[in-house]
């Protein structure tokens, strides 16, 4: 395989991924979209529960003539939402590094990606992650994966040295959890830096699902991220359950970017 040293050469790669992947009628649809450019990213602010301050970006993939769709609630193949997850990585990279070469490094900011484990075990992905960390590391130091594990992919005995290497090389390693799932256990060898947490407060049940995380971070003093806020009393209720950043808040409504797709450019600097 070619070394993938350049944007251009990152782009290239997926593209040629995403079109040997397509397998359903909606990848079909996903390929047409990223075609045409139309698949972008949509950056939300993580905030502190302390004081509010912006302290990372969100990433999510949306497409749309308003960006209001998301890409994963189409009936994609496995292998085409792997491919989804390496282009918004690929983004998140480009978003990276326009902010390094625009802004003063102080002032940037760092992406929290999700992005599924498997994906990046897929031999592909493998690949893509191994010439990231090579040729892109200054950028990737400022992105924080957060990665999401299938039901049995914490037994897998690649998984450790993927963490590892994400430790090492990103600038923080997150989880992507269910409360509902209880695995919590199973997360601690790997050491991960904070938990993020897609749950609601709407009603006792929801608050009930959610304590015995809560409990868990709390005897292992690990952070964990709120999301899907609505308002400002539950804001509160995960500030008083020892959330340490949030998002999903009403007032930080996700922004969509896109960047160069490279479908016709020569040019090996984008």
């Amino acid at each position: 395989m070619d070394n993938l040293t350049s944007n251009q050469a990152l782009y290239r790669y997926l593209h040629q991924l995403v079109e040997q992947h397509v397998v359903t009628e909606d990848d079909q649809i996903i390929f047409d979209a990223f075609e045409q450019n139309d698949i972008r990213h949509a950056c939300q602010a993580i905030r502190d529960t302390k004081n509010g301050e912006v302290e990372f970006q969100h990433l999510t993939l949306r497409f749309g003539s308003q960006s209001e769709q998301s890409v994963y609630q189409f009936d994609l193949s496995e292998t085409m939402r792997f491919c989804l997850d390496l282009y918004s990585l690929y983004l998140a990279l480009r978003q990276t590094k326009f902010q390094i070469e625009t802004f003063h490094p102080d002032l940037t900011s760092n992406v929290v990606v999700p992005i599924s484990s498997d994906a990046l075990l897929w031999e592909s992905g493998e690949h893509f992650l191994k010439q990231v960390i090579r040729y892109h590391a200054g950028a990737f130091y400022h992105i924080i994966p957060s990665l999401q594990l299938g039901e049995t992919t914490p037994l897998h005995e690649r998984v450790h040295g993927l963490t590892e290497a994400l430790k090492e090389q990103a600038f923080a390693l997150w989880f992507d959890v269910d409360p509902s799932q209880g695995m919590f256990e199973q997360l601690l060898p790997f050491e991960p830096d904070a938990l993020k947490v897609a749950a609601t407060l709407e009603n006792k049940q929801d608050r009930t699902r959610l304590l015995p995380l809560v409990k868990f971070c709390r005897n292992h003093k690990l952070a964990w991220v709120a999301g899907r806020i609505s308002n400002q009393d539950e804001l509160t209720q995960f500030k008083r359950l020892g959330a340490s950043h949030y998002f999903g808040y009403f007032s930080d409504i996700p922004t969509s970017m896109s960047f160069k797709s490279f479908g016709d450019a020569g040019n090996d600097e984008y």
